[in-house]
This record gives structure tokens, sequence and C-alpha cells, in this order.
């Protein structure tokens, strides 16, 4: 009996000791799983502070983004062309961001990620601000360039008009210069004798022809050369005297084709020289009071009337 005390007192010790054992064991078990959880917490909770960040930080860059682009909008049809060309590639950076952002837990590897996309979206943000910077000045460089060649055009489509005003002015002047001038018009009607002279008339039942005298004057600014003079006879009824088979026809003037009575071609030398006409009816002249107008060049150069009774 007294043999199994000792026995029975080491058996409760080794019992006591592996007791303490195991709760140390499990305490320590406890303490690490506690810390490595607060960790694990610690992690998560940075990690989504830093996902809002990211979330935040996109949304300023897109907003200073449109801002500073839109500021250049409206200026000019191939700056805008290039803007919208920029704008949408810009915003394939951004809907790229928030694919990954969309998820709202991020691996750390993802949120580099991010991170990283967001600092190419400012990269290419600046890139494009400072071509579009360089476009426009281009831009307003031609329109200055093409203001003043306007300006230049300008002056030049103005000086050629008042060259062309200047040479209208001289043509006129020439044309007004080179213009036939006539005097001494003198209208009678004739009546043929029977020894062929001539006799001076103005009765209507007596008057056969009409006679028409004129001095063409100097002119030394009218060329040399043929000159049609048209013989206009009014009658008393206001209608051109016409006869094709004694020649009459018609002629320009003042774009108009005109009736004449008559046509004689003379040989100008630009010295003065006196000219004579003649009219015959072939049928009996009315009375009254008849216009005759002398023409040439396309320019009348001499007017006067006669009555016959």
């Amino acid at each position: 009996m007294r043999m199994e005390q000792p026995q029975k007192r080491n058996s409760g010790r080794i019992y006591y000791i592996i007791t303490i054992l195991i709760l140390v064991a499990l305490n320590g078990i406890f303490i690490y799983n506690y810390f490595t959880t607060d960790k694990k917490l610690v992690v998560t909770e940075e990690t989504l502070f830093r996902t809002d960040s990211v979330r935040a930080e996109l949304e300023k860059v897109l907003g200073e983004t449109t801002l500073e682009l839109d500021s250049y909008k409206g200026k000019n049809a191939q700056l805008d062309a290039f803007l919208k060309e920029k704008s949408d590639s810009l915003q394939e950076y951004a809907q790229r961001i928030q694919v990954l952002l969309r998820q709202g837990r991020l691996t750390r590897q993802e949120l580099n990620k991010a991170i990283e996309e967001i600092d190419q979206l400012r990269y290419y943000k600046r890139k494009y601000i400072n071509q579009i910077d360089s476009l426009n000045t281009q831009i307003g460089k031609l329109n200055q360039e093409n203001q003043n060649l306007k300006g230049s055009v300008d002056a030049e489509k103005r000086k050629n008009e008042n060259l062309t005003m200047e040479n209208v002015r001289l043509n006129n002047k020439v044309a007004i210069g080179a213009k036939l001038n006539t005097s001494q018009l003198v209208v009678t009607g004739i009546k043929s004798r029977s020894n062929g002279k001539e006799k001076e008339t103005n009765r209507a039942t007596q008057t056969e022809k009409v006679k028409v005298e004129f001095r063409v004057e100097e002119n030394y600014v009218a060329d040399k050369g043929p000159k049609d003079i048209f013989l206009r006879i009014i009658g008393p009824e206001g209608s051109t005297l016409y006869n094709e088979s004694a020649g009459s026809g018609m002629f320009q003037f003042e774009g108009q084709e005109t009736l004449y009575s008559a046509k004689k071609t003379i040989e100008f030398t630009q010295e003065a020289q006196n000219v004579s006409m003649y009219w015959q009816k072939g049928s009996a002249y009315v009375k009254g009071t008849y216009k005759v107008e002398l023409y040439a060049d396309g320019l009348r150069i001499g007017t006067t009337s006669f009555e016959l009774k």
C-alpha cells in the first residue's frame, strides 16, 4: 500500500505538465492566428482605401482633361477633328482603369496596375495637350498668313481694278479722240435737169433724190484707212427710208441692228475732206420734216434735218 503513493503522485505531475504544455501551445496558436488575422484586416483595409484613392484620382484626371480639351473646341474644324481623335484615345485608357476599379477588391498587383495606368493616362494627357497647343499655334500662324495673303490679294485686286478703270478711261479718251467729227452738214432735195445738171428744190413733188454734203474734220488720233459712213434718213412718219435694191442695209449701233438708208466708204487720211452722199427713194416723197443722221465706227458723227413742202 505505501509503494502506490509515489507512483500516483508521479502520474498526476506528468498529467499536469502535459496539460500546461497543451494550454501553452493552444495559447500560442491563438495568439498567432490573432495577429495574423489582424494583419490581414489591416492589409484589406489599406487595399480598400488605396482603391478609393485611385478611383478619386482617376475622376480628377478625367475632369481636368475634359476641361482642358473643351477649351480648344469650336476654334477650327481641323483642330476639332484632332481633339476628337485624342479624346477617344484617352477615354480608352480611362475605361481600362475603370474595369479594374469596378471589382471593388484589388490585389496588390492589380492595384499597382491601376496606378500605373493612371500615370500613363497623365502622360498621354500631357502629350496630347502639347500636340494640340502646337497644332493650335500652327493654325493661328496659318490664319495670320492667310489674312496677310488676303490683304495682299485684296490690295493687288484693288490695284488691278484701278488699272482697269484707268485703262477704261484711257480707252474712252482714245475712243472719243478717235471719233470722226463732221461739220457743214447740208441736206437738199435734188431734181435732175434735161442737161444732166442738178437743181436744188424743197418741193416734195419735184424731189427725185436727196443730197447730203458734209465735211469730215482732220483727226490724227483716228486710224488711217477705209471708213464706212452710214446715212439714215428718217421720214416724217418716223420710219427709216429703206430700199435694199438702192443699197440700204443694217449696221450695229449701241449693240442693236439698225437700218440705214445708204452707205459710202471713204479713204480716211487723217486730213479734213468733203464728202457727198445721195439717196434716191424710188417713189414720191411726202411733205414734212425729215431727219438725217450720219454714223461711223458705231458712233453717231452728225445729225440735222430738212423740210420738203
